[in-house]
């Protein structure tokens, strides 16, 4: 594994904060990837407020190609899941071996998407989330949903795992 990535799994700091890191790491560093190009998908809105285990990625489709500098270090992995191409990079063995923690999950995973192109429809495409003004930015400099976005997004989903995420998001935007 690399050096840099077992320097940032082995810092005190908190395991959002370290998924964030390394996707600065892999995505900006190595691959060179233009952050403005993709944004984080998901709870990673509310990480302060309840932990999450993974990011995932809606990444341009002309950026995703960036991700071979990746995969020429034997950094993850290109799979298709739920019918998408996705780059996956599974960190949690290697998270729990370093840390002593038994996690079930500590992963990236970017998705191809053209800019207009969302999930689960094109108004949570990169596209239209900039005319929105729904995205901000972390302190790597990360895109990601905005509260009301996240809210929006969940209640689009319909999924049974984030009601508990609705309630907390409501009442934080209250």
């Amino acid at each position: 594994m690399d050096n840099n990535i077992i320097r940032i799994i082995e810092s005190s700091k908190k395991k959002y904060e370290k998924l964030s890191d390394i996707l600065k790491y892999l995505f900006v560093d190595i691959a060179g990837i233009n952050q403005s190009k993709y944004y984080i998908l998901g709870s990673y809105s509310i990480r302060r407020y309840r932990e999450i285990n993974d990011l995932d990625i809606h990444l341009e489709n002309i950026e995703f190609f960036k991700l071979k500098a990746l995969l020429d270090k034997n950094i993850g992995r290109l799979d298709i899941y739920k019918d998408q191409i996705r780059w996956y990079y599974d960190l949690t063995e290697e998270y729990n071996k370093l840390t002593g923690c038994t996690e079930k999950d500590f992963s990236i995973e970017a998705y191809q998407k053209y800019s207009n192109e969302g999930i689960p429809n094109c108004n949570f495409s990169l596209e239209n989330l900039r005319l929105r003004d729904g995205l901000t930015i972390d302190e790597n400099t990360h895109q990601y949903l905005k509260l009301e976005m996240l809210l929006e997004w969940k209640e689009t989903m319909k999924r049974t795992k984030d009601e508990t995420d609705i309630k907390l998001l409501k009442e934080l935007l209250q």
